[in-house]
């Protein structure tokens, strides 16, 4: 079985299809930091079943998804395939080509697949189990794997020793045998309280079938008496009905004929009143059409006064355009003189221009002449001048040279300076490494001396530390008894509150009302009489003995809510139950008053019930002639004495009924309904004891584990200041090495400055020499320049004087330009006003022609108002006339409306007396009504009554009814045997039905008990036979593994010895394993104070040792060789060499050791940031 290749798709940085095919041997990863490499390795975990984030590097498993990049999209899901060659059928169920599929996407959906199928996580975790490919296996190790197996606790190195010891597959199958088993366990505790409470049930249900066959053959009699007597009643009350509806006929017409005549006197008076609303309409219509006329003449008069508003604002307006006519032909007077002085001022400006340009033209001329003069003059002086540059020249060579030496000097001066300081401070350091190789030789003594004494520490708080986890670990297991405890108390109250919630033991009627209850469908429903009352856990066995059936009778409101559950259960066809209303059923008192200071009696049964108020009467009439009794001797004495007048039942549950029968014997009464409720209260307090006990035990847990804690602290911190002792030591070493090689080196410039001095001196001498000569030809070209600058200072001064002349013309011909300039600004100043008093004369022309325009159109306003009113005053005159009118129409109308009303109300009076006569008759109709409604009320309940009784219709009652002679003679043989019904007591019609279905259900329960305690006798045994197998499998194969890590420990290390440890060999399953090494020259306390390297060396010996004892078909080792140098990394790549015959490595590695042992080389780059891309090499 090997690694075939593996096919990634979207997983973190691999958005394209990649596939790597796989060789058997050495296969090497490489590329630089963050290229993405170690994800070849996540993917492959995933795809065998990681769940932890974490260890694939992310925060939540949606980023594992390519999460895009600034030139890629984000893909929606990531797809690994792992195709495994399985032809040497290492997993024998399986098919030669295992492909393992895992996908997610980012919606969070999933799916796993082998071979196409998919499948669920658990079923991959079942296929690899025990071959090292599973998830807790060894077949990915990365280097945080390598540190946890180093820094890891004792017991958290398990799992790596289990998977090659093989007993992975079998700690699942006992982990499911447990749970099974576990859950067999809660049945037959839940089996076993079923059963006990139906067994309290079958002897009382016995009992109450028998009395109910004897309460249902009387009630067949009273069956056929009542129907006869109900059947004999409805022939009387028909006959009444048929009487009392011939007189309703006859009143009913009187009352008809009545009706008829109100009627139309009604209608006569409905006519004289619309006659009146007439009038009363056309009346308000004259009021309104004045209304309206006053309105609008009141509009016209408003009119008017708008109109002659609006002519005073248009005479205003007039008056305010002509002032402004006015105003503009000032104004234009005075613009038109402004243009006037305008234009003479242009004419002035530009004749002065015209002499400025004059003027300039004749000063130029004057300056060409001076500059002509000037150029011959200049030729002459550049002559004299290119012979003094000539000198010049080399005279600032001869001082640059001068200088030169000089500065050559003052270096060198300084250079002397400089080494004679240089050579002062060497032997200063010199001086001071000498020092500090004292000092540090010093300090080295002192940390051997401080080491010695953390070590003593060190074994010190060791002890204290084991003292306490010992303690801890008393205390946790003390804890985990009380925890059981508590649970199983717990579970034993969950099953109580499951019968309670299911209502077991109560009979299915019982059940379905409770139900109805709830859910609303039925109201007034109280609860059953065990539900509602309550006694002491002594007398409760008693109180359920006396009860029996009625424990399960329902109390209600009253008598109807009695009926509709009747109804209910007949509709639902729910069987029968007892109701006891609480507005009917009366108490009855203990017969026997004298009794009640007998030593032998206890008290009254209904004294011992606690209850509501309301309840009382009902509790009364169940217990209220029942004595309590200690035990059978004191209830038969008791009983006895008193003539067997009452029931008397003990403490036990013995009963002595009235009459002097005896019923008792064992009975378990355990579960019963009623004492159900005493044992959940109990458990209850036993619950809350426990928790208190637990709170205790956690919080003495908790402080013995912070004591260790807080050892196992000191400890590290202890361990940890060894460890900076040991890394100080080897500082102070390496530093005093340093010192030594800095204190020969001062010794070296010391020689070497006292060199450079006499070097320097000779050079001081040579630069004097070389300086003197320079100074000597300064002086020879210094006289030569003096002579021509005395020839040429002549020729300068006219010069001089040329230019002078040629710059003061030059400044008249700048002042003419200027004056132009200012002129022509002038001119254009003044031209521009004259172009803005221009627009003005227009502007104010035509302000003026407007001004005439509106003083036009505010004169026809004027006098189209005038018209509008002389309109308005007519109309107003012609409103006047029309109301007058209307008013003498209005009085007319008035008079009529008084003449209908007195008509209207001689009808009201004749229709008064008739109304009175109606009244008379419809007293006589409704008192017939009511006598027919009654007796029709006592019909139609008795035809009720043997439906909801009997189920019978009227005519079906008439068909099986007996003729009745004497209704007298029948009426005591219905009594009689009421009376024979009520002596049985509280019967349970269903206890028939309900004995044989609890007896049924019992033979079941308990066929079902047994089948469970077998199952769980069979789970007991498979699970202490894997146990067993575990022990052995894993002792043996541990065994192995620590020979194998002793030797390859040695060959790795070059020599040194190891061991692995178990640290409870007694219980070989659930111990830690510590492990202890040594290297070549070297004691380790700890394997902390190893180094990164050794540290790793170490976990990969482990490796290769369970790697030898059960090989594993693939193994990625993810950069375990991080921490190791180069030499040590040629070695373990060679030593892998030593298991490729058997086991395929990945190795993602850019150690360079490592890639030469490859057989093949994959380069893993990112071209593009955030994308990783794929190259193969082959026999590279």
């Amino acid at each position: 079985m090997y690694l075939k290749s593996l096919e990634i798709q979207g997983f973190k940085s691999f958005p394209d299809k990649i596939s790597l095919n796989f060789d058997k041997g050495l296969t090497a990863v490489v590329g630089p930091n963050g290229s993405g490499k170690s994800n070849i390795g996540d993917a492959v975990r995933w795809v065998l079943g990681e769940q932890s984030t974490k260890t694939l590097r992310g925060n939540k498993m949606e980023d594992i998804i390519f999460s895009g990049t600034v030139s890629r999209k984000a893909m929606g899901f990531a797809c690994v395939t792992l195709n495994i060659d399985n032809s040497d059928k290492t997993i024998p169920e399986c098919d030669d080509i295992i492909s393992v599929t895992r996908k997610l996407y980012r919606s969070g959906e999933s799916e796993y697949r082998i071979n196409g199928k998919s499948v669920r996580l658990k079923d991959i975790n079942e296929l690899f189990m025990d071959t090292g490919l599973g998830r807790d296996g060894y077949s990915i190790i990365g280097q945080g794997r390598i540190a946890e197996i180093v820094s890891a606790r004792s017991t958290e190195r398990r799992s790596i020793f289990e998977e090659a010891s093989g007993i992975s597959k079998f700690r699942y199958k006992k982990e499911e045998s447990e749970k099974k088993l576990s859950s067999a366990q809660e049945n037959i505790l839940r089996l076993t309280d079923i059963i006990s409470e139906l067994e309290s049930r079958i002897e009382p249900l016995r009992q109450q079938s028998e009395k109910a066959e004897k309460f249902l053959e009387l009630s067949a009699q009273q069956k056929k008496i009542e129907i006869s007597v109900w059947v004999y009643r409805l022939k009387e009350l028909k006959s009444k009905l048929e009487s009392i509806q011939s007189q309703q006929m006859l009143k009913s017409a009187e009352f008809q004929n009545t009706e008829n005549d109100i009627k139309i006197q009604e209608e006569k008076i409905q006519k004289g009143y619309r006659s009146m609303q007439e009038t009363n309409v056309e009346s308000d219509k004259l009021r309104q059409k004045i209304l309206e006329e006053e309105q609008y003449s009141s509009n016209i008069k408003s009119d008017i006064a708008v109109y002659e508003n609006d002519i005073v604002h248009s005479q205003n307006t007039i008056k305010s355009i002509e002032e402004k006519n006015e105003s503009g032909n000032i104004l234009l007077e005075h613009v038109l003189s402004d243009i006037d002085t305008e234009e003479k001022k242009i004419s002035e400006i530009q004749n002065v221009i015209e002499t400025a340009e004059s003027e300039l033209e004749k000063l130029s001329a004057e300056l060409d002449d001076a500059e002509k003069k000037a150029v011959e003059s200049g030729k002459l002086s550049e002559k004299n001048n290119s012979e003094l540059n000539s000198y010049y020249k080399m005279k600032n060579e001869y001082l640059i040279n001068a200088e030169l030496f000089r500065n050559n000097m003052r270096s060198a001066e300084n250079m002397q300076n400089e080494l004679e300081e240089s050579q002062e401070k060497s032997q200063q350091i010199f001086d001071e490494f000498e020092q500090k190789k004292n000092n540090i030789s010093l300090e080295l003594e002192n940390i051997l001396k401080s080491s010695d004494e953390i070590n003593n520490k060190i074994s010190g708080t060791e002890k204290l530390y084991n003292s306490a986890k010992s303690r801890f670990e008393e205390s946790k297991n003390e804890l985990e008894k009380v925890l059981f405890e508590c649970k199983s108390k717990k579970q034993r109250k969950k099953i109580l509150e499951e019968l309670e919630n299911n209502m077991e033991g109560f009979s299915g009627s019982v059940k379905l009302i409770l139900k109805a209850s709830k859910q609303g469908r039925l109201s007034g429903v109280h609860g059953t009489v065990a539900q509602l009352i309550y006694t002491e856990p002594k007398y409760s066995v008693a109180v359920e003995t006396v009860l029996g059936g009625a424990m399960q009778n329902i109390i209600v409101e009253n008598e109807e809510t009695a009926k509709r559950c009747i109804r209910f259960l007949k509709e639902e066809k729910g069987g029968r139950a007892t109701f006891l209303p609480i507005t009917s059923v009366k108490g009855r008192k203990f017969s026997e008053q004298s009794a009640l200071d007998d030593e032998n009696l206890i008290s009254v049964a209904s004294g011992l019930i606690k209850c509501e108020d309301k309840y009382r009467e009902i509790v009364e009439s169940l217990l209220g002639n029942t004595a309590v009794a200690e035990d059978i001797d004191s209830a038969s004495v008791l009983a006895k004495k008193y003539k067997y007048r009452f029931r008397t039942v003990t403490l036990d549950g013995q009963l002595i009924n009235a009459g002097g029968s005896f019923t008792g014997g064992s009975v378990q009464r355990s579960a019963g309904i009623f004492t159900r409720k005493n044992e959940l209260e109990k458990i209850e307090s036993e619950i809350l004891s426990l928790e208190t006990k637990r709170q205790k035990l956690s919080e003495n847990s908790e402080k013995f584990r912070s004591q260790s804690e807080k050892f196992r602290s000191e400890l590290n911190i202890l361990n940890e200041s060894l460890k900076n002792s040991e890394s100080e030591r080897i500082r102070l070493e390496t530093e005093l090495k340093n010192i030594s090689e800095n204190r020969k080196n001062a010794e070296d410039v010391l020689k070497n400055s006292q060199s450079k001095r006499e070097e320097n001196i000779s050079k001081i001498q040579e630069y004097s020499e070389s300086l003197v000569s320079v100074q000597k030809k300064l002086e020879d070209i210094e006289s030569k320049i003096l002579n021509i600058e005395k020839s040429s200072e002549s020729r300068q001064d006219e010069i001089n004087i040329l230019n002078k002349k040629r710059s003061e013309i030059s400044e008249k011909i700048s002042d003419l330009k200027i004056r132009r300039a200012e002129l022509y600004k002038d001119l254009e100043i003044h031209k521009n006003e004259l172009s803005r008093l221009c627009e003005s004369e227009n502007q104010i022309q035509n302000d003026l022609k407007k001004f005439s325009d509106d003083i036009s159109n505010q004169q026809n306003i004027i006098s189209e108002k005038n018209s509008l009113i002389l309109q308005r005053k007519k109309q107003l005159a012609d409103f006047k006339s029309n109301s007058g009118e209307y008013l003498l129409k209005i009085e007319s109308l008035k008079k009529v409306h008084d003449e209908q009303s007195i008509q209207v109300r001689e009808l009201q009076k004749g229709l008064k007396e008739i109304n009175i006569l109606k009244d008379k008759l419809l007293g006589e109709v409704t008192r017939l009504n009511e006598r027919f409604d009654v007796t029709q009320r006592d019909f139609d309940n008795i035809v009720s009554q043997l439906l909801e009784t009997y189920e019978l219709t009227r005519s079906e009652a008439f068909k099986i009814a007996d003729e009745i002679s004497d209704i007298s003679d029948a009426q005591k043989k219905l009594l009689s045997l009421k009376n024979q019904i009520k002596a049985l007591g509280n019967v349970n019609t269903g206890a028939v039905e309900e004995y044989k279905e609890v007896s049924e259900r019992y033979k079941f329960l308990s066929s079902q008990l047994d089948d469970v305690k077998k199952a769980k006798l069979e789970l007991e045994n498979i699970i202490e036979t894997l146990t067993d197998d575990m022990c052995r499998m894993f002792s043996e194969s541990f065994k192995i593994i620590n020979r194998n890590f002793k030797s390859i420990f040695r060959e790795l290390f070059g020599g040194g010895s190891a061991e692995l440890i178990l640290t409870e060999p007694e219980n070989v399953l659930e111990s830690g394993i510590e492990i202890s090494v040594a290297p070549p020259g070297k004691v380790i306390k700890n394997l902390i104070s190893l180094s990164g390297g050794e540290q790793s060396f170490v976990a990969i010996a482990i490796y290769f040792a369970i790697l030898k004892l059960k090989p594993s078909p693939f193994c990625i080792l993810d950069e375990i060789d991080a921490a190791l140098d180069e030499s040590n990394v040629a070695r373990y790549a060679q030593y892998l060499k030593n298991f490729t015959d058997t086991t395929q490595f990945v190795l993602v590695t850019h150690r360079r050791s490592a890639m030469e042992e490859a057989n093949v080389l994959y380069g893993v780059t990112m071209q593009e940031d955030g994308i990783s891309r794929l190259l193969k090499m082959e026999q590279y």
